[in-house]
């Protein structure tokens, strides 16, 4: 079995040294709960000053030895000292040696409120009197005392909380452990049950790897997390022993059941929660202030839970389950649910399918097959039809999720048609399953086929399938579908009143009609958690029309943060359409750099889960970005990859053709080759009503030097839309084929502002040799396009020189310094370089800009600011 690895946390380490190599000293504490890292931090910490001269002293506090005087310093008191024969004798040299030379010396101590009284006044003086740095570790559990809280009292000391990994860097330590990573369910219950607690996730992994509890997966590594063993158990127990039954009931019942709301707490039980807390045993669930309480340390409830027999477990989830039904929240509600059903106990049949619907809707879809199957086994009782058909959509739609067994799911779905009581329910089924055919079996003109054979048997109950039908007809490529009728979505409060605002608010984006998208994104807002049922994927499938919306009307600032925001839920079934939307801006941004492990992130994300239709495209976005990166095998095994039909896709044939168009300027430097294979995808685009999706690609060609070739495209596109972005694009395609210098820079900045930085740092160098004759335009053009291209990153082909046209980082800092009247000399002081090299870079940057001097230099850059 492979070691375990180590993450090396560097924003942590780097900030601990700074501290204590900073002048004048400032010691640390690094506190935490047990297994958290501190000792792993502070050895990182040791090792970086020590390469930097630094002498380490290692002091290791035992609680075996806390009672022994000097018993923690005894390793540096063993060696003889010259003229110093007793012990008392060695300490005060060594106080007096390391005194002398503070600024030499980083103290390192191991559980310091385990330090013996003499070994902290030790340390106390050093510290206090000395100035010598010291680098503390204390676990939470362990009350500090004595001469190490006299620092703390003293403010001779900063204490540095250090929470668990964070969730990218504990699939970081799975992966390299495991040597793949895991499947998002399999992170998320790791992550969840250890907080990130790095000694309690090896433990867990290991034991699942010894008990062969872990197996490669279709979407990752499946990790069954098997008991604990009881040497990491026994690290708590001793804590835990203390409770008195009052303070264990309390504990347990958290643990069943956390975060617990401070609402279940019993008036009689306050004084008993708040003694908790005090101790360490409970902790406030962030954020404070919504009232909830969590066990402060993750190995506590399965220590908690394992004292327990089967019958007391059950006894607590009960109780736990009681309190929380009677609090009337959707979320408690469902913990409470889901409670007594693991308790063994009767649970109503509409509360479980209720249940099954909720966890659906939140992404637990393994929770959701197993309450409809409680459902399920209760046919043939009391349970109405309406309920057992209602159970069996939940889980067919819960099955694709998981992607398992492609028959079962099938199966599933045919099994959810037969129960469906009436039209209605009908339509319902074949929506979800017409997603499932088109979306995780890659074929859509299958789902559009069964649909359409559906369609007249469902009476007014179409307009539920309708809009559905028309985006699965759009993937496989059918321009008719873009005549399809959709009801408003004002006119009635039902499901099919929100699919409908679902399809024209997809319809409306995917055509840069920017209004309209709004008024249907808005339209459908109210209408989602009320129809989840319905569409349980309704919220995610408006976010992104939403973000689409800020991207057609030219304002990536607030698409971006839009963007940002929804990926903070990494386990939402949403997470892979985020990381593909960001990719894309960092794309366009000419940041492909940033954009690759997004993208790839996405790949690996929405083929878990995808409820858009993105697989593909992300796909070939990946491709595009290893492409303009000159990775050419890796762009090349991806376009592969891609399903025949994902390739009737539009927004595949787009995205595709943007990777083939680089893999040509790369491989063989031929824009020609590139512009023909983007003007043919564009008119595919525009074709579909793919407009927005379209101008995106366009703006590539117009980098490339096709404006001409892309602008009647363009022109209709920005004709039929109004969307700034796409106004803006044909606006530039224009400039650029008439020659136009002026009208080209005066659009970058809107183009900048629409996240078009790439095309807009391409047409201003073009604009520079459009100046014809004008100096003053010329500059302009070459000054901007030097400050863009600080952020954009150039696509070389096989035959790029080596050096660039545009501004270096030093370059621009020293232009900048001397556009502020900053002497040479003054320059040189401030950058640590010599004059020299000042006036050599300032002759570089004049040449490159086309810049006589200094004053022409200052009155562009003072313009520009």
């Amino acid at each position: 079995m492979p070691s375990w690895p180590i993450v090396a946390r560097p924003a942590v380490v780097d900030a601990l040294a700074e501290g204590l190599a900073r002048r004048p000293a400032r010691s640390h504490l690094l506190r935490g709960p047990s297994g958290v890292g501190k000792t792993t931090v502070a050895a990182a910490v040791a090792a970086t000053l020590g390469a930097q001269g630094r002498t380490i002293v290692p002091v290791v506090a035992l609680a075996e030895l806390s009672e022994v005087p000097l018993g923690a310093l005894a390793p540096l008191l063993s060696a003889p000292v010259e003229g110093a024969s007793d012990v008392a004798a060695r300490l005060s040299e060594l106080v007096a040696n390391v005194g002398r030379h503070a600024d030499s010396y980083l103290i390192i101590v191991d559980d310091a409120p385990l330090l013996d009284e003499a070994s902290a006044a030790a340390l106390y003086q050093l510290v206090r009197v000395f100035g010598v740095p010291a680098l503390l570790t204390a676990r939470d559990e362990h009350a500090l005392e004595g001469a190490v809280a006299r620092l703390l009292h003293e403010d001779l000391v900063t204490v540095i909380d250090l929470d668990g990994l964070t969730l990218d860097e504990t699939r970081t330590v799975l992966r390299r452990h495991l040597g793949a990573d895991p499947r998002p369910e399999s992170l998320q219950r790791l992550y969840t049950t250890t907080a990130g607690n790095p000694l309690f996730l090896r433990e867990l992994t290991l034991a699942a790897q010894r008990s062969d509890r872990v197996a490669r997966g279709p979407y990752g590594l499946e990790i069954d997390p098997a008991r604990l063993p009881a040497h990491v158990l026994d690290t708590v127990a001793g804590r835990l022993a203390d409770l008195d039954p009052g303070e264990r009931r309390i504990a347990e019942l958290v643990a069943v059941a956390q975060p617990w709301p401070r609402a279940a707490v019993a008036a009689e039980e306050r004084a008993i929660v708040d003694d908790l807390l005090d101790a360490g045993v409970l902790a406030p669930a962030a954020p404070e202030a919504a009232g909830y309480l969590h066990l402060a340390h993750p190995i506590y409830a399965e220590a908690l839970l394992g004292s327990l027999g089967s019958q007391q477990r059950a006894e607590r989830r009960r109780e736990a389950a009681q309190r929380l039904l009677a609090l009337e929240d959707d979320p408690l509600r469902f913990t409470g649910v889901c409670l007594l059903s693991d308790a063994g106990g009767p649970v109503a049949a509409d509360d479980l399918v209720w249940a099954a619907e909720y966890a659906h809707r939140v992404g637990d879809h393994a929770r959701a097959v197993r309450a409809a199957d409680e459902v399920m086994a209760l046919e043939g009782t009391a349970v109405s039809p309406t309920i057992t058909a209602h159970a069996a959509l939940i889980t067919a739609s819960a099955l694709s999720a998981l992607g398992g067994d492609p028959g079962q799911t099938e199966a599933a779905f045919a099994r959810a048609a037969e129960l469906a009581v009436d039209a209605d329910g009908r339509a319902a089924v074949e929506v979800r399953w017409g997603q499932h055919t088109a979306l995780r079996e890659l074929d859509p003109a299958r789902a559009a086929r069964r649909a359409t054979e559906l369609l007249p048997q469902l009476g007014s109950a179409a307009a539920l399938l309708t809009p559905d039908l028309a985006k699965w007809r759009l993937m496989a490529g059918d321009a008719a579908a873009l005549e399809t009728p959709l009801a408003d979505q004002t006119a009635s409060d039902s499901g099919a009143a929100l699919n409908a605002a679902i399809g024209m608010a997809m319809m409306a984006t995917m055509a840069g009609r920017v209004a309209d998208a709004r008024r249907a994104v808005d339209a459908g807002r109210p209408l989602a958690d009320r129809f989840a049922a319905v569409q349980p994927f309704a919220g995610g499938l408006l976010d992104l029309s939403a973000f689409l919306v800020h991207v057609a009307d030219g304002d990536i600032a607030a698409a971006r943060a839009f963007a940002e925001q929804r990926r903070r839920e990494p386990f939402a079934d949403s997470a892979g359409v985020w990381s593909y939307a960001l990719a894309i801006v960092h794309l366009h941004g000419g940041r492909p750099d940033d954009a690759l492990p997004l993208a790839l992130l996405a790949v690996d994300q929405l083929r878990w889960r995808d409820f858009t239709g993105l697989l593909g495209p992300a796909i070939a976005l990946a491709a595009t970005v290893h492409a303009q990166r000159g990775e050419v095998d890796a762009a090349r095994s991806l376009l592969a990859s891609l399903q025949p039909a994902q390739r009737d896709d539009v927004k595949v044939v787009l995205q595709a053709a943007e990777a083939e168009a680089w893999l040509a300027v790369v491989t063989d430097d031929d824009a020609a080759v590139a512009i023909g294979a983007l003007a043919a995808a564009v008119a595919r685009g525009v074709e579909l009503g793919h407009l927005l999706l379209a101008a995106l690609t366009a703006s590539v060609a117009v980098r490339l030097g096709g404006s001409a070739a892309v602008r009647p495209l363009l022109d209709a596109s920005a004709a039929a839309s109004g969307s700034p972005l796409i106004e803006r694009v044909a606006g530039l395609a224009a400039a650029l084929d008439q020659g136009d210098a002026a009208r080209v820079i005066a659009l970058v900045e809107p183009l900048v502002a629409g996240g078009l930085v790439a095309v807009a740092h391409a047409a201003l160098e073009s604009a520079a040799t459009l100046a014809d004759g004008d100096r003053m335009l010329e500059r302009r053009a070459r000054v901007r396009a030097a400050e863009l291209g600080l952020t954009v990153t150039r696509v070389r082909s096989i035959r790029s020189p080596r050096s660039e046209a545009g501004l270096t980082e030093r370059e621009w800092i020293i232009a900048q310094a001397a556009a502020r009247r900053e002497r040479s000399r003054e320059i040189a002081e401030r950058l640590g370089v010599s004059v020299r090299t000042v006036d050599n870079h300032l002759a570089s940057v004049y040449r490159k800009l086309g810049i006589s001097g200094r004053a022409e230099l200052e009155a562009e850059l003072r313009e520009r600011s």
